[in-house]
């Protein structure tokens, strides 16, 4: 059996594990025409499988999809804004620390509760470069180049008073010679 198939049949069977109450343990036994088999329950001369930790993603929340903020710590209160008329104000997307691999745009959204009051506005800053000021809870940065970048979030409010969200620190990696695909 190739390397290849080998591996797809592990990755089936853990997808498999994860939608049916994830095994703990995987094992690979080996019949009498050279077969490979795997399968959750110990068999006669069976090996376990060390399977890789399985990888997740968390979409950014869609605005009015639900309050997240009990999930999340709310920001400090700005000295002389009215923070009291937000709940939550914070980066939800890129997660901070977060590697983003073969991008050359990057999504930036905010979680805000309530929703945006009217003559307030959002300016979205990455590195040097800015969005805004905006109503829109999600932008899109176009052409950022690999290596670290800095993403904040300011809201400026009616009334003159601003608070920041962020910053939150992401990397962008691309394709090279030597590593062709995601180490994942």
């Amino acid at each position: 059996m190739s390397k290849a198939l080998l591996i797809m049949a592990v990755m089936i069977l853990a997808l498999g594990a994860t939608t049916t109450g994830r095994s703990d343990q995987v094992y690979k036994w080996v019949d009498a025409q050279g077969n490979v088999h795997y399968t959750d329950h110990p068999h006669p001369g069976a090996q376990k499988v060390l399977l890789p930790k399985t990888q997740t993603y968390q979409p950014p929340s869609m605005e009015g999809a639900g309050n997240t903020a009990a999930s999340q710590p709310s920001p400090p209160p700005v000295a002389g804004a009215s923070t009291t008329a937000y709940k939550q104000f914070s980066i939800s997307s890129p997660a901070d620390k977060a590697t983003l691999w073969y991008v050359d745009q990057v999504p930036v959204s905010v979680d805000l509760s309530p929703a945006l009051h009217n003559g307030d506005t959002l300016t979205f800053h990455l590195d040097e470069k800015s969005i805004g000021p905006t109503t829109q809870t999600m932008v899109t940065f176009k052409d950022v180049p690999r290596g670290e970048h800095s993403v904040s979030v300011t809201l400026n409010s009616a009334n003159g008073a601003s608070q920041t969200a962020g910053p939150v620190t992401f990397f962008v990696r691309q394709k090279t010679i030597i590593s062709p695909k995601p180490p994942h």
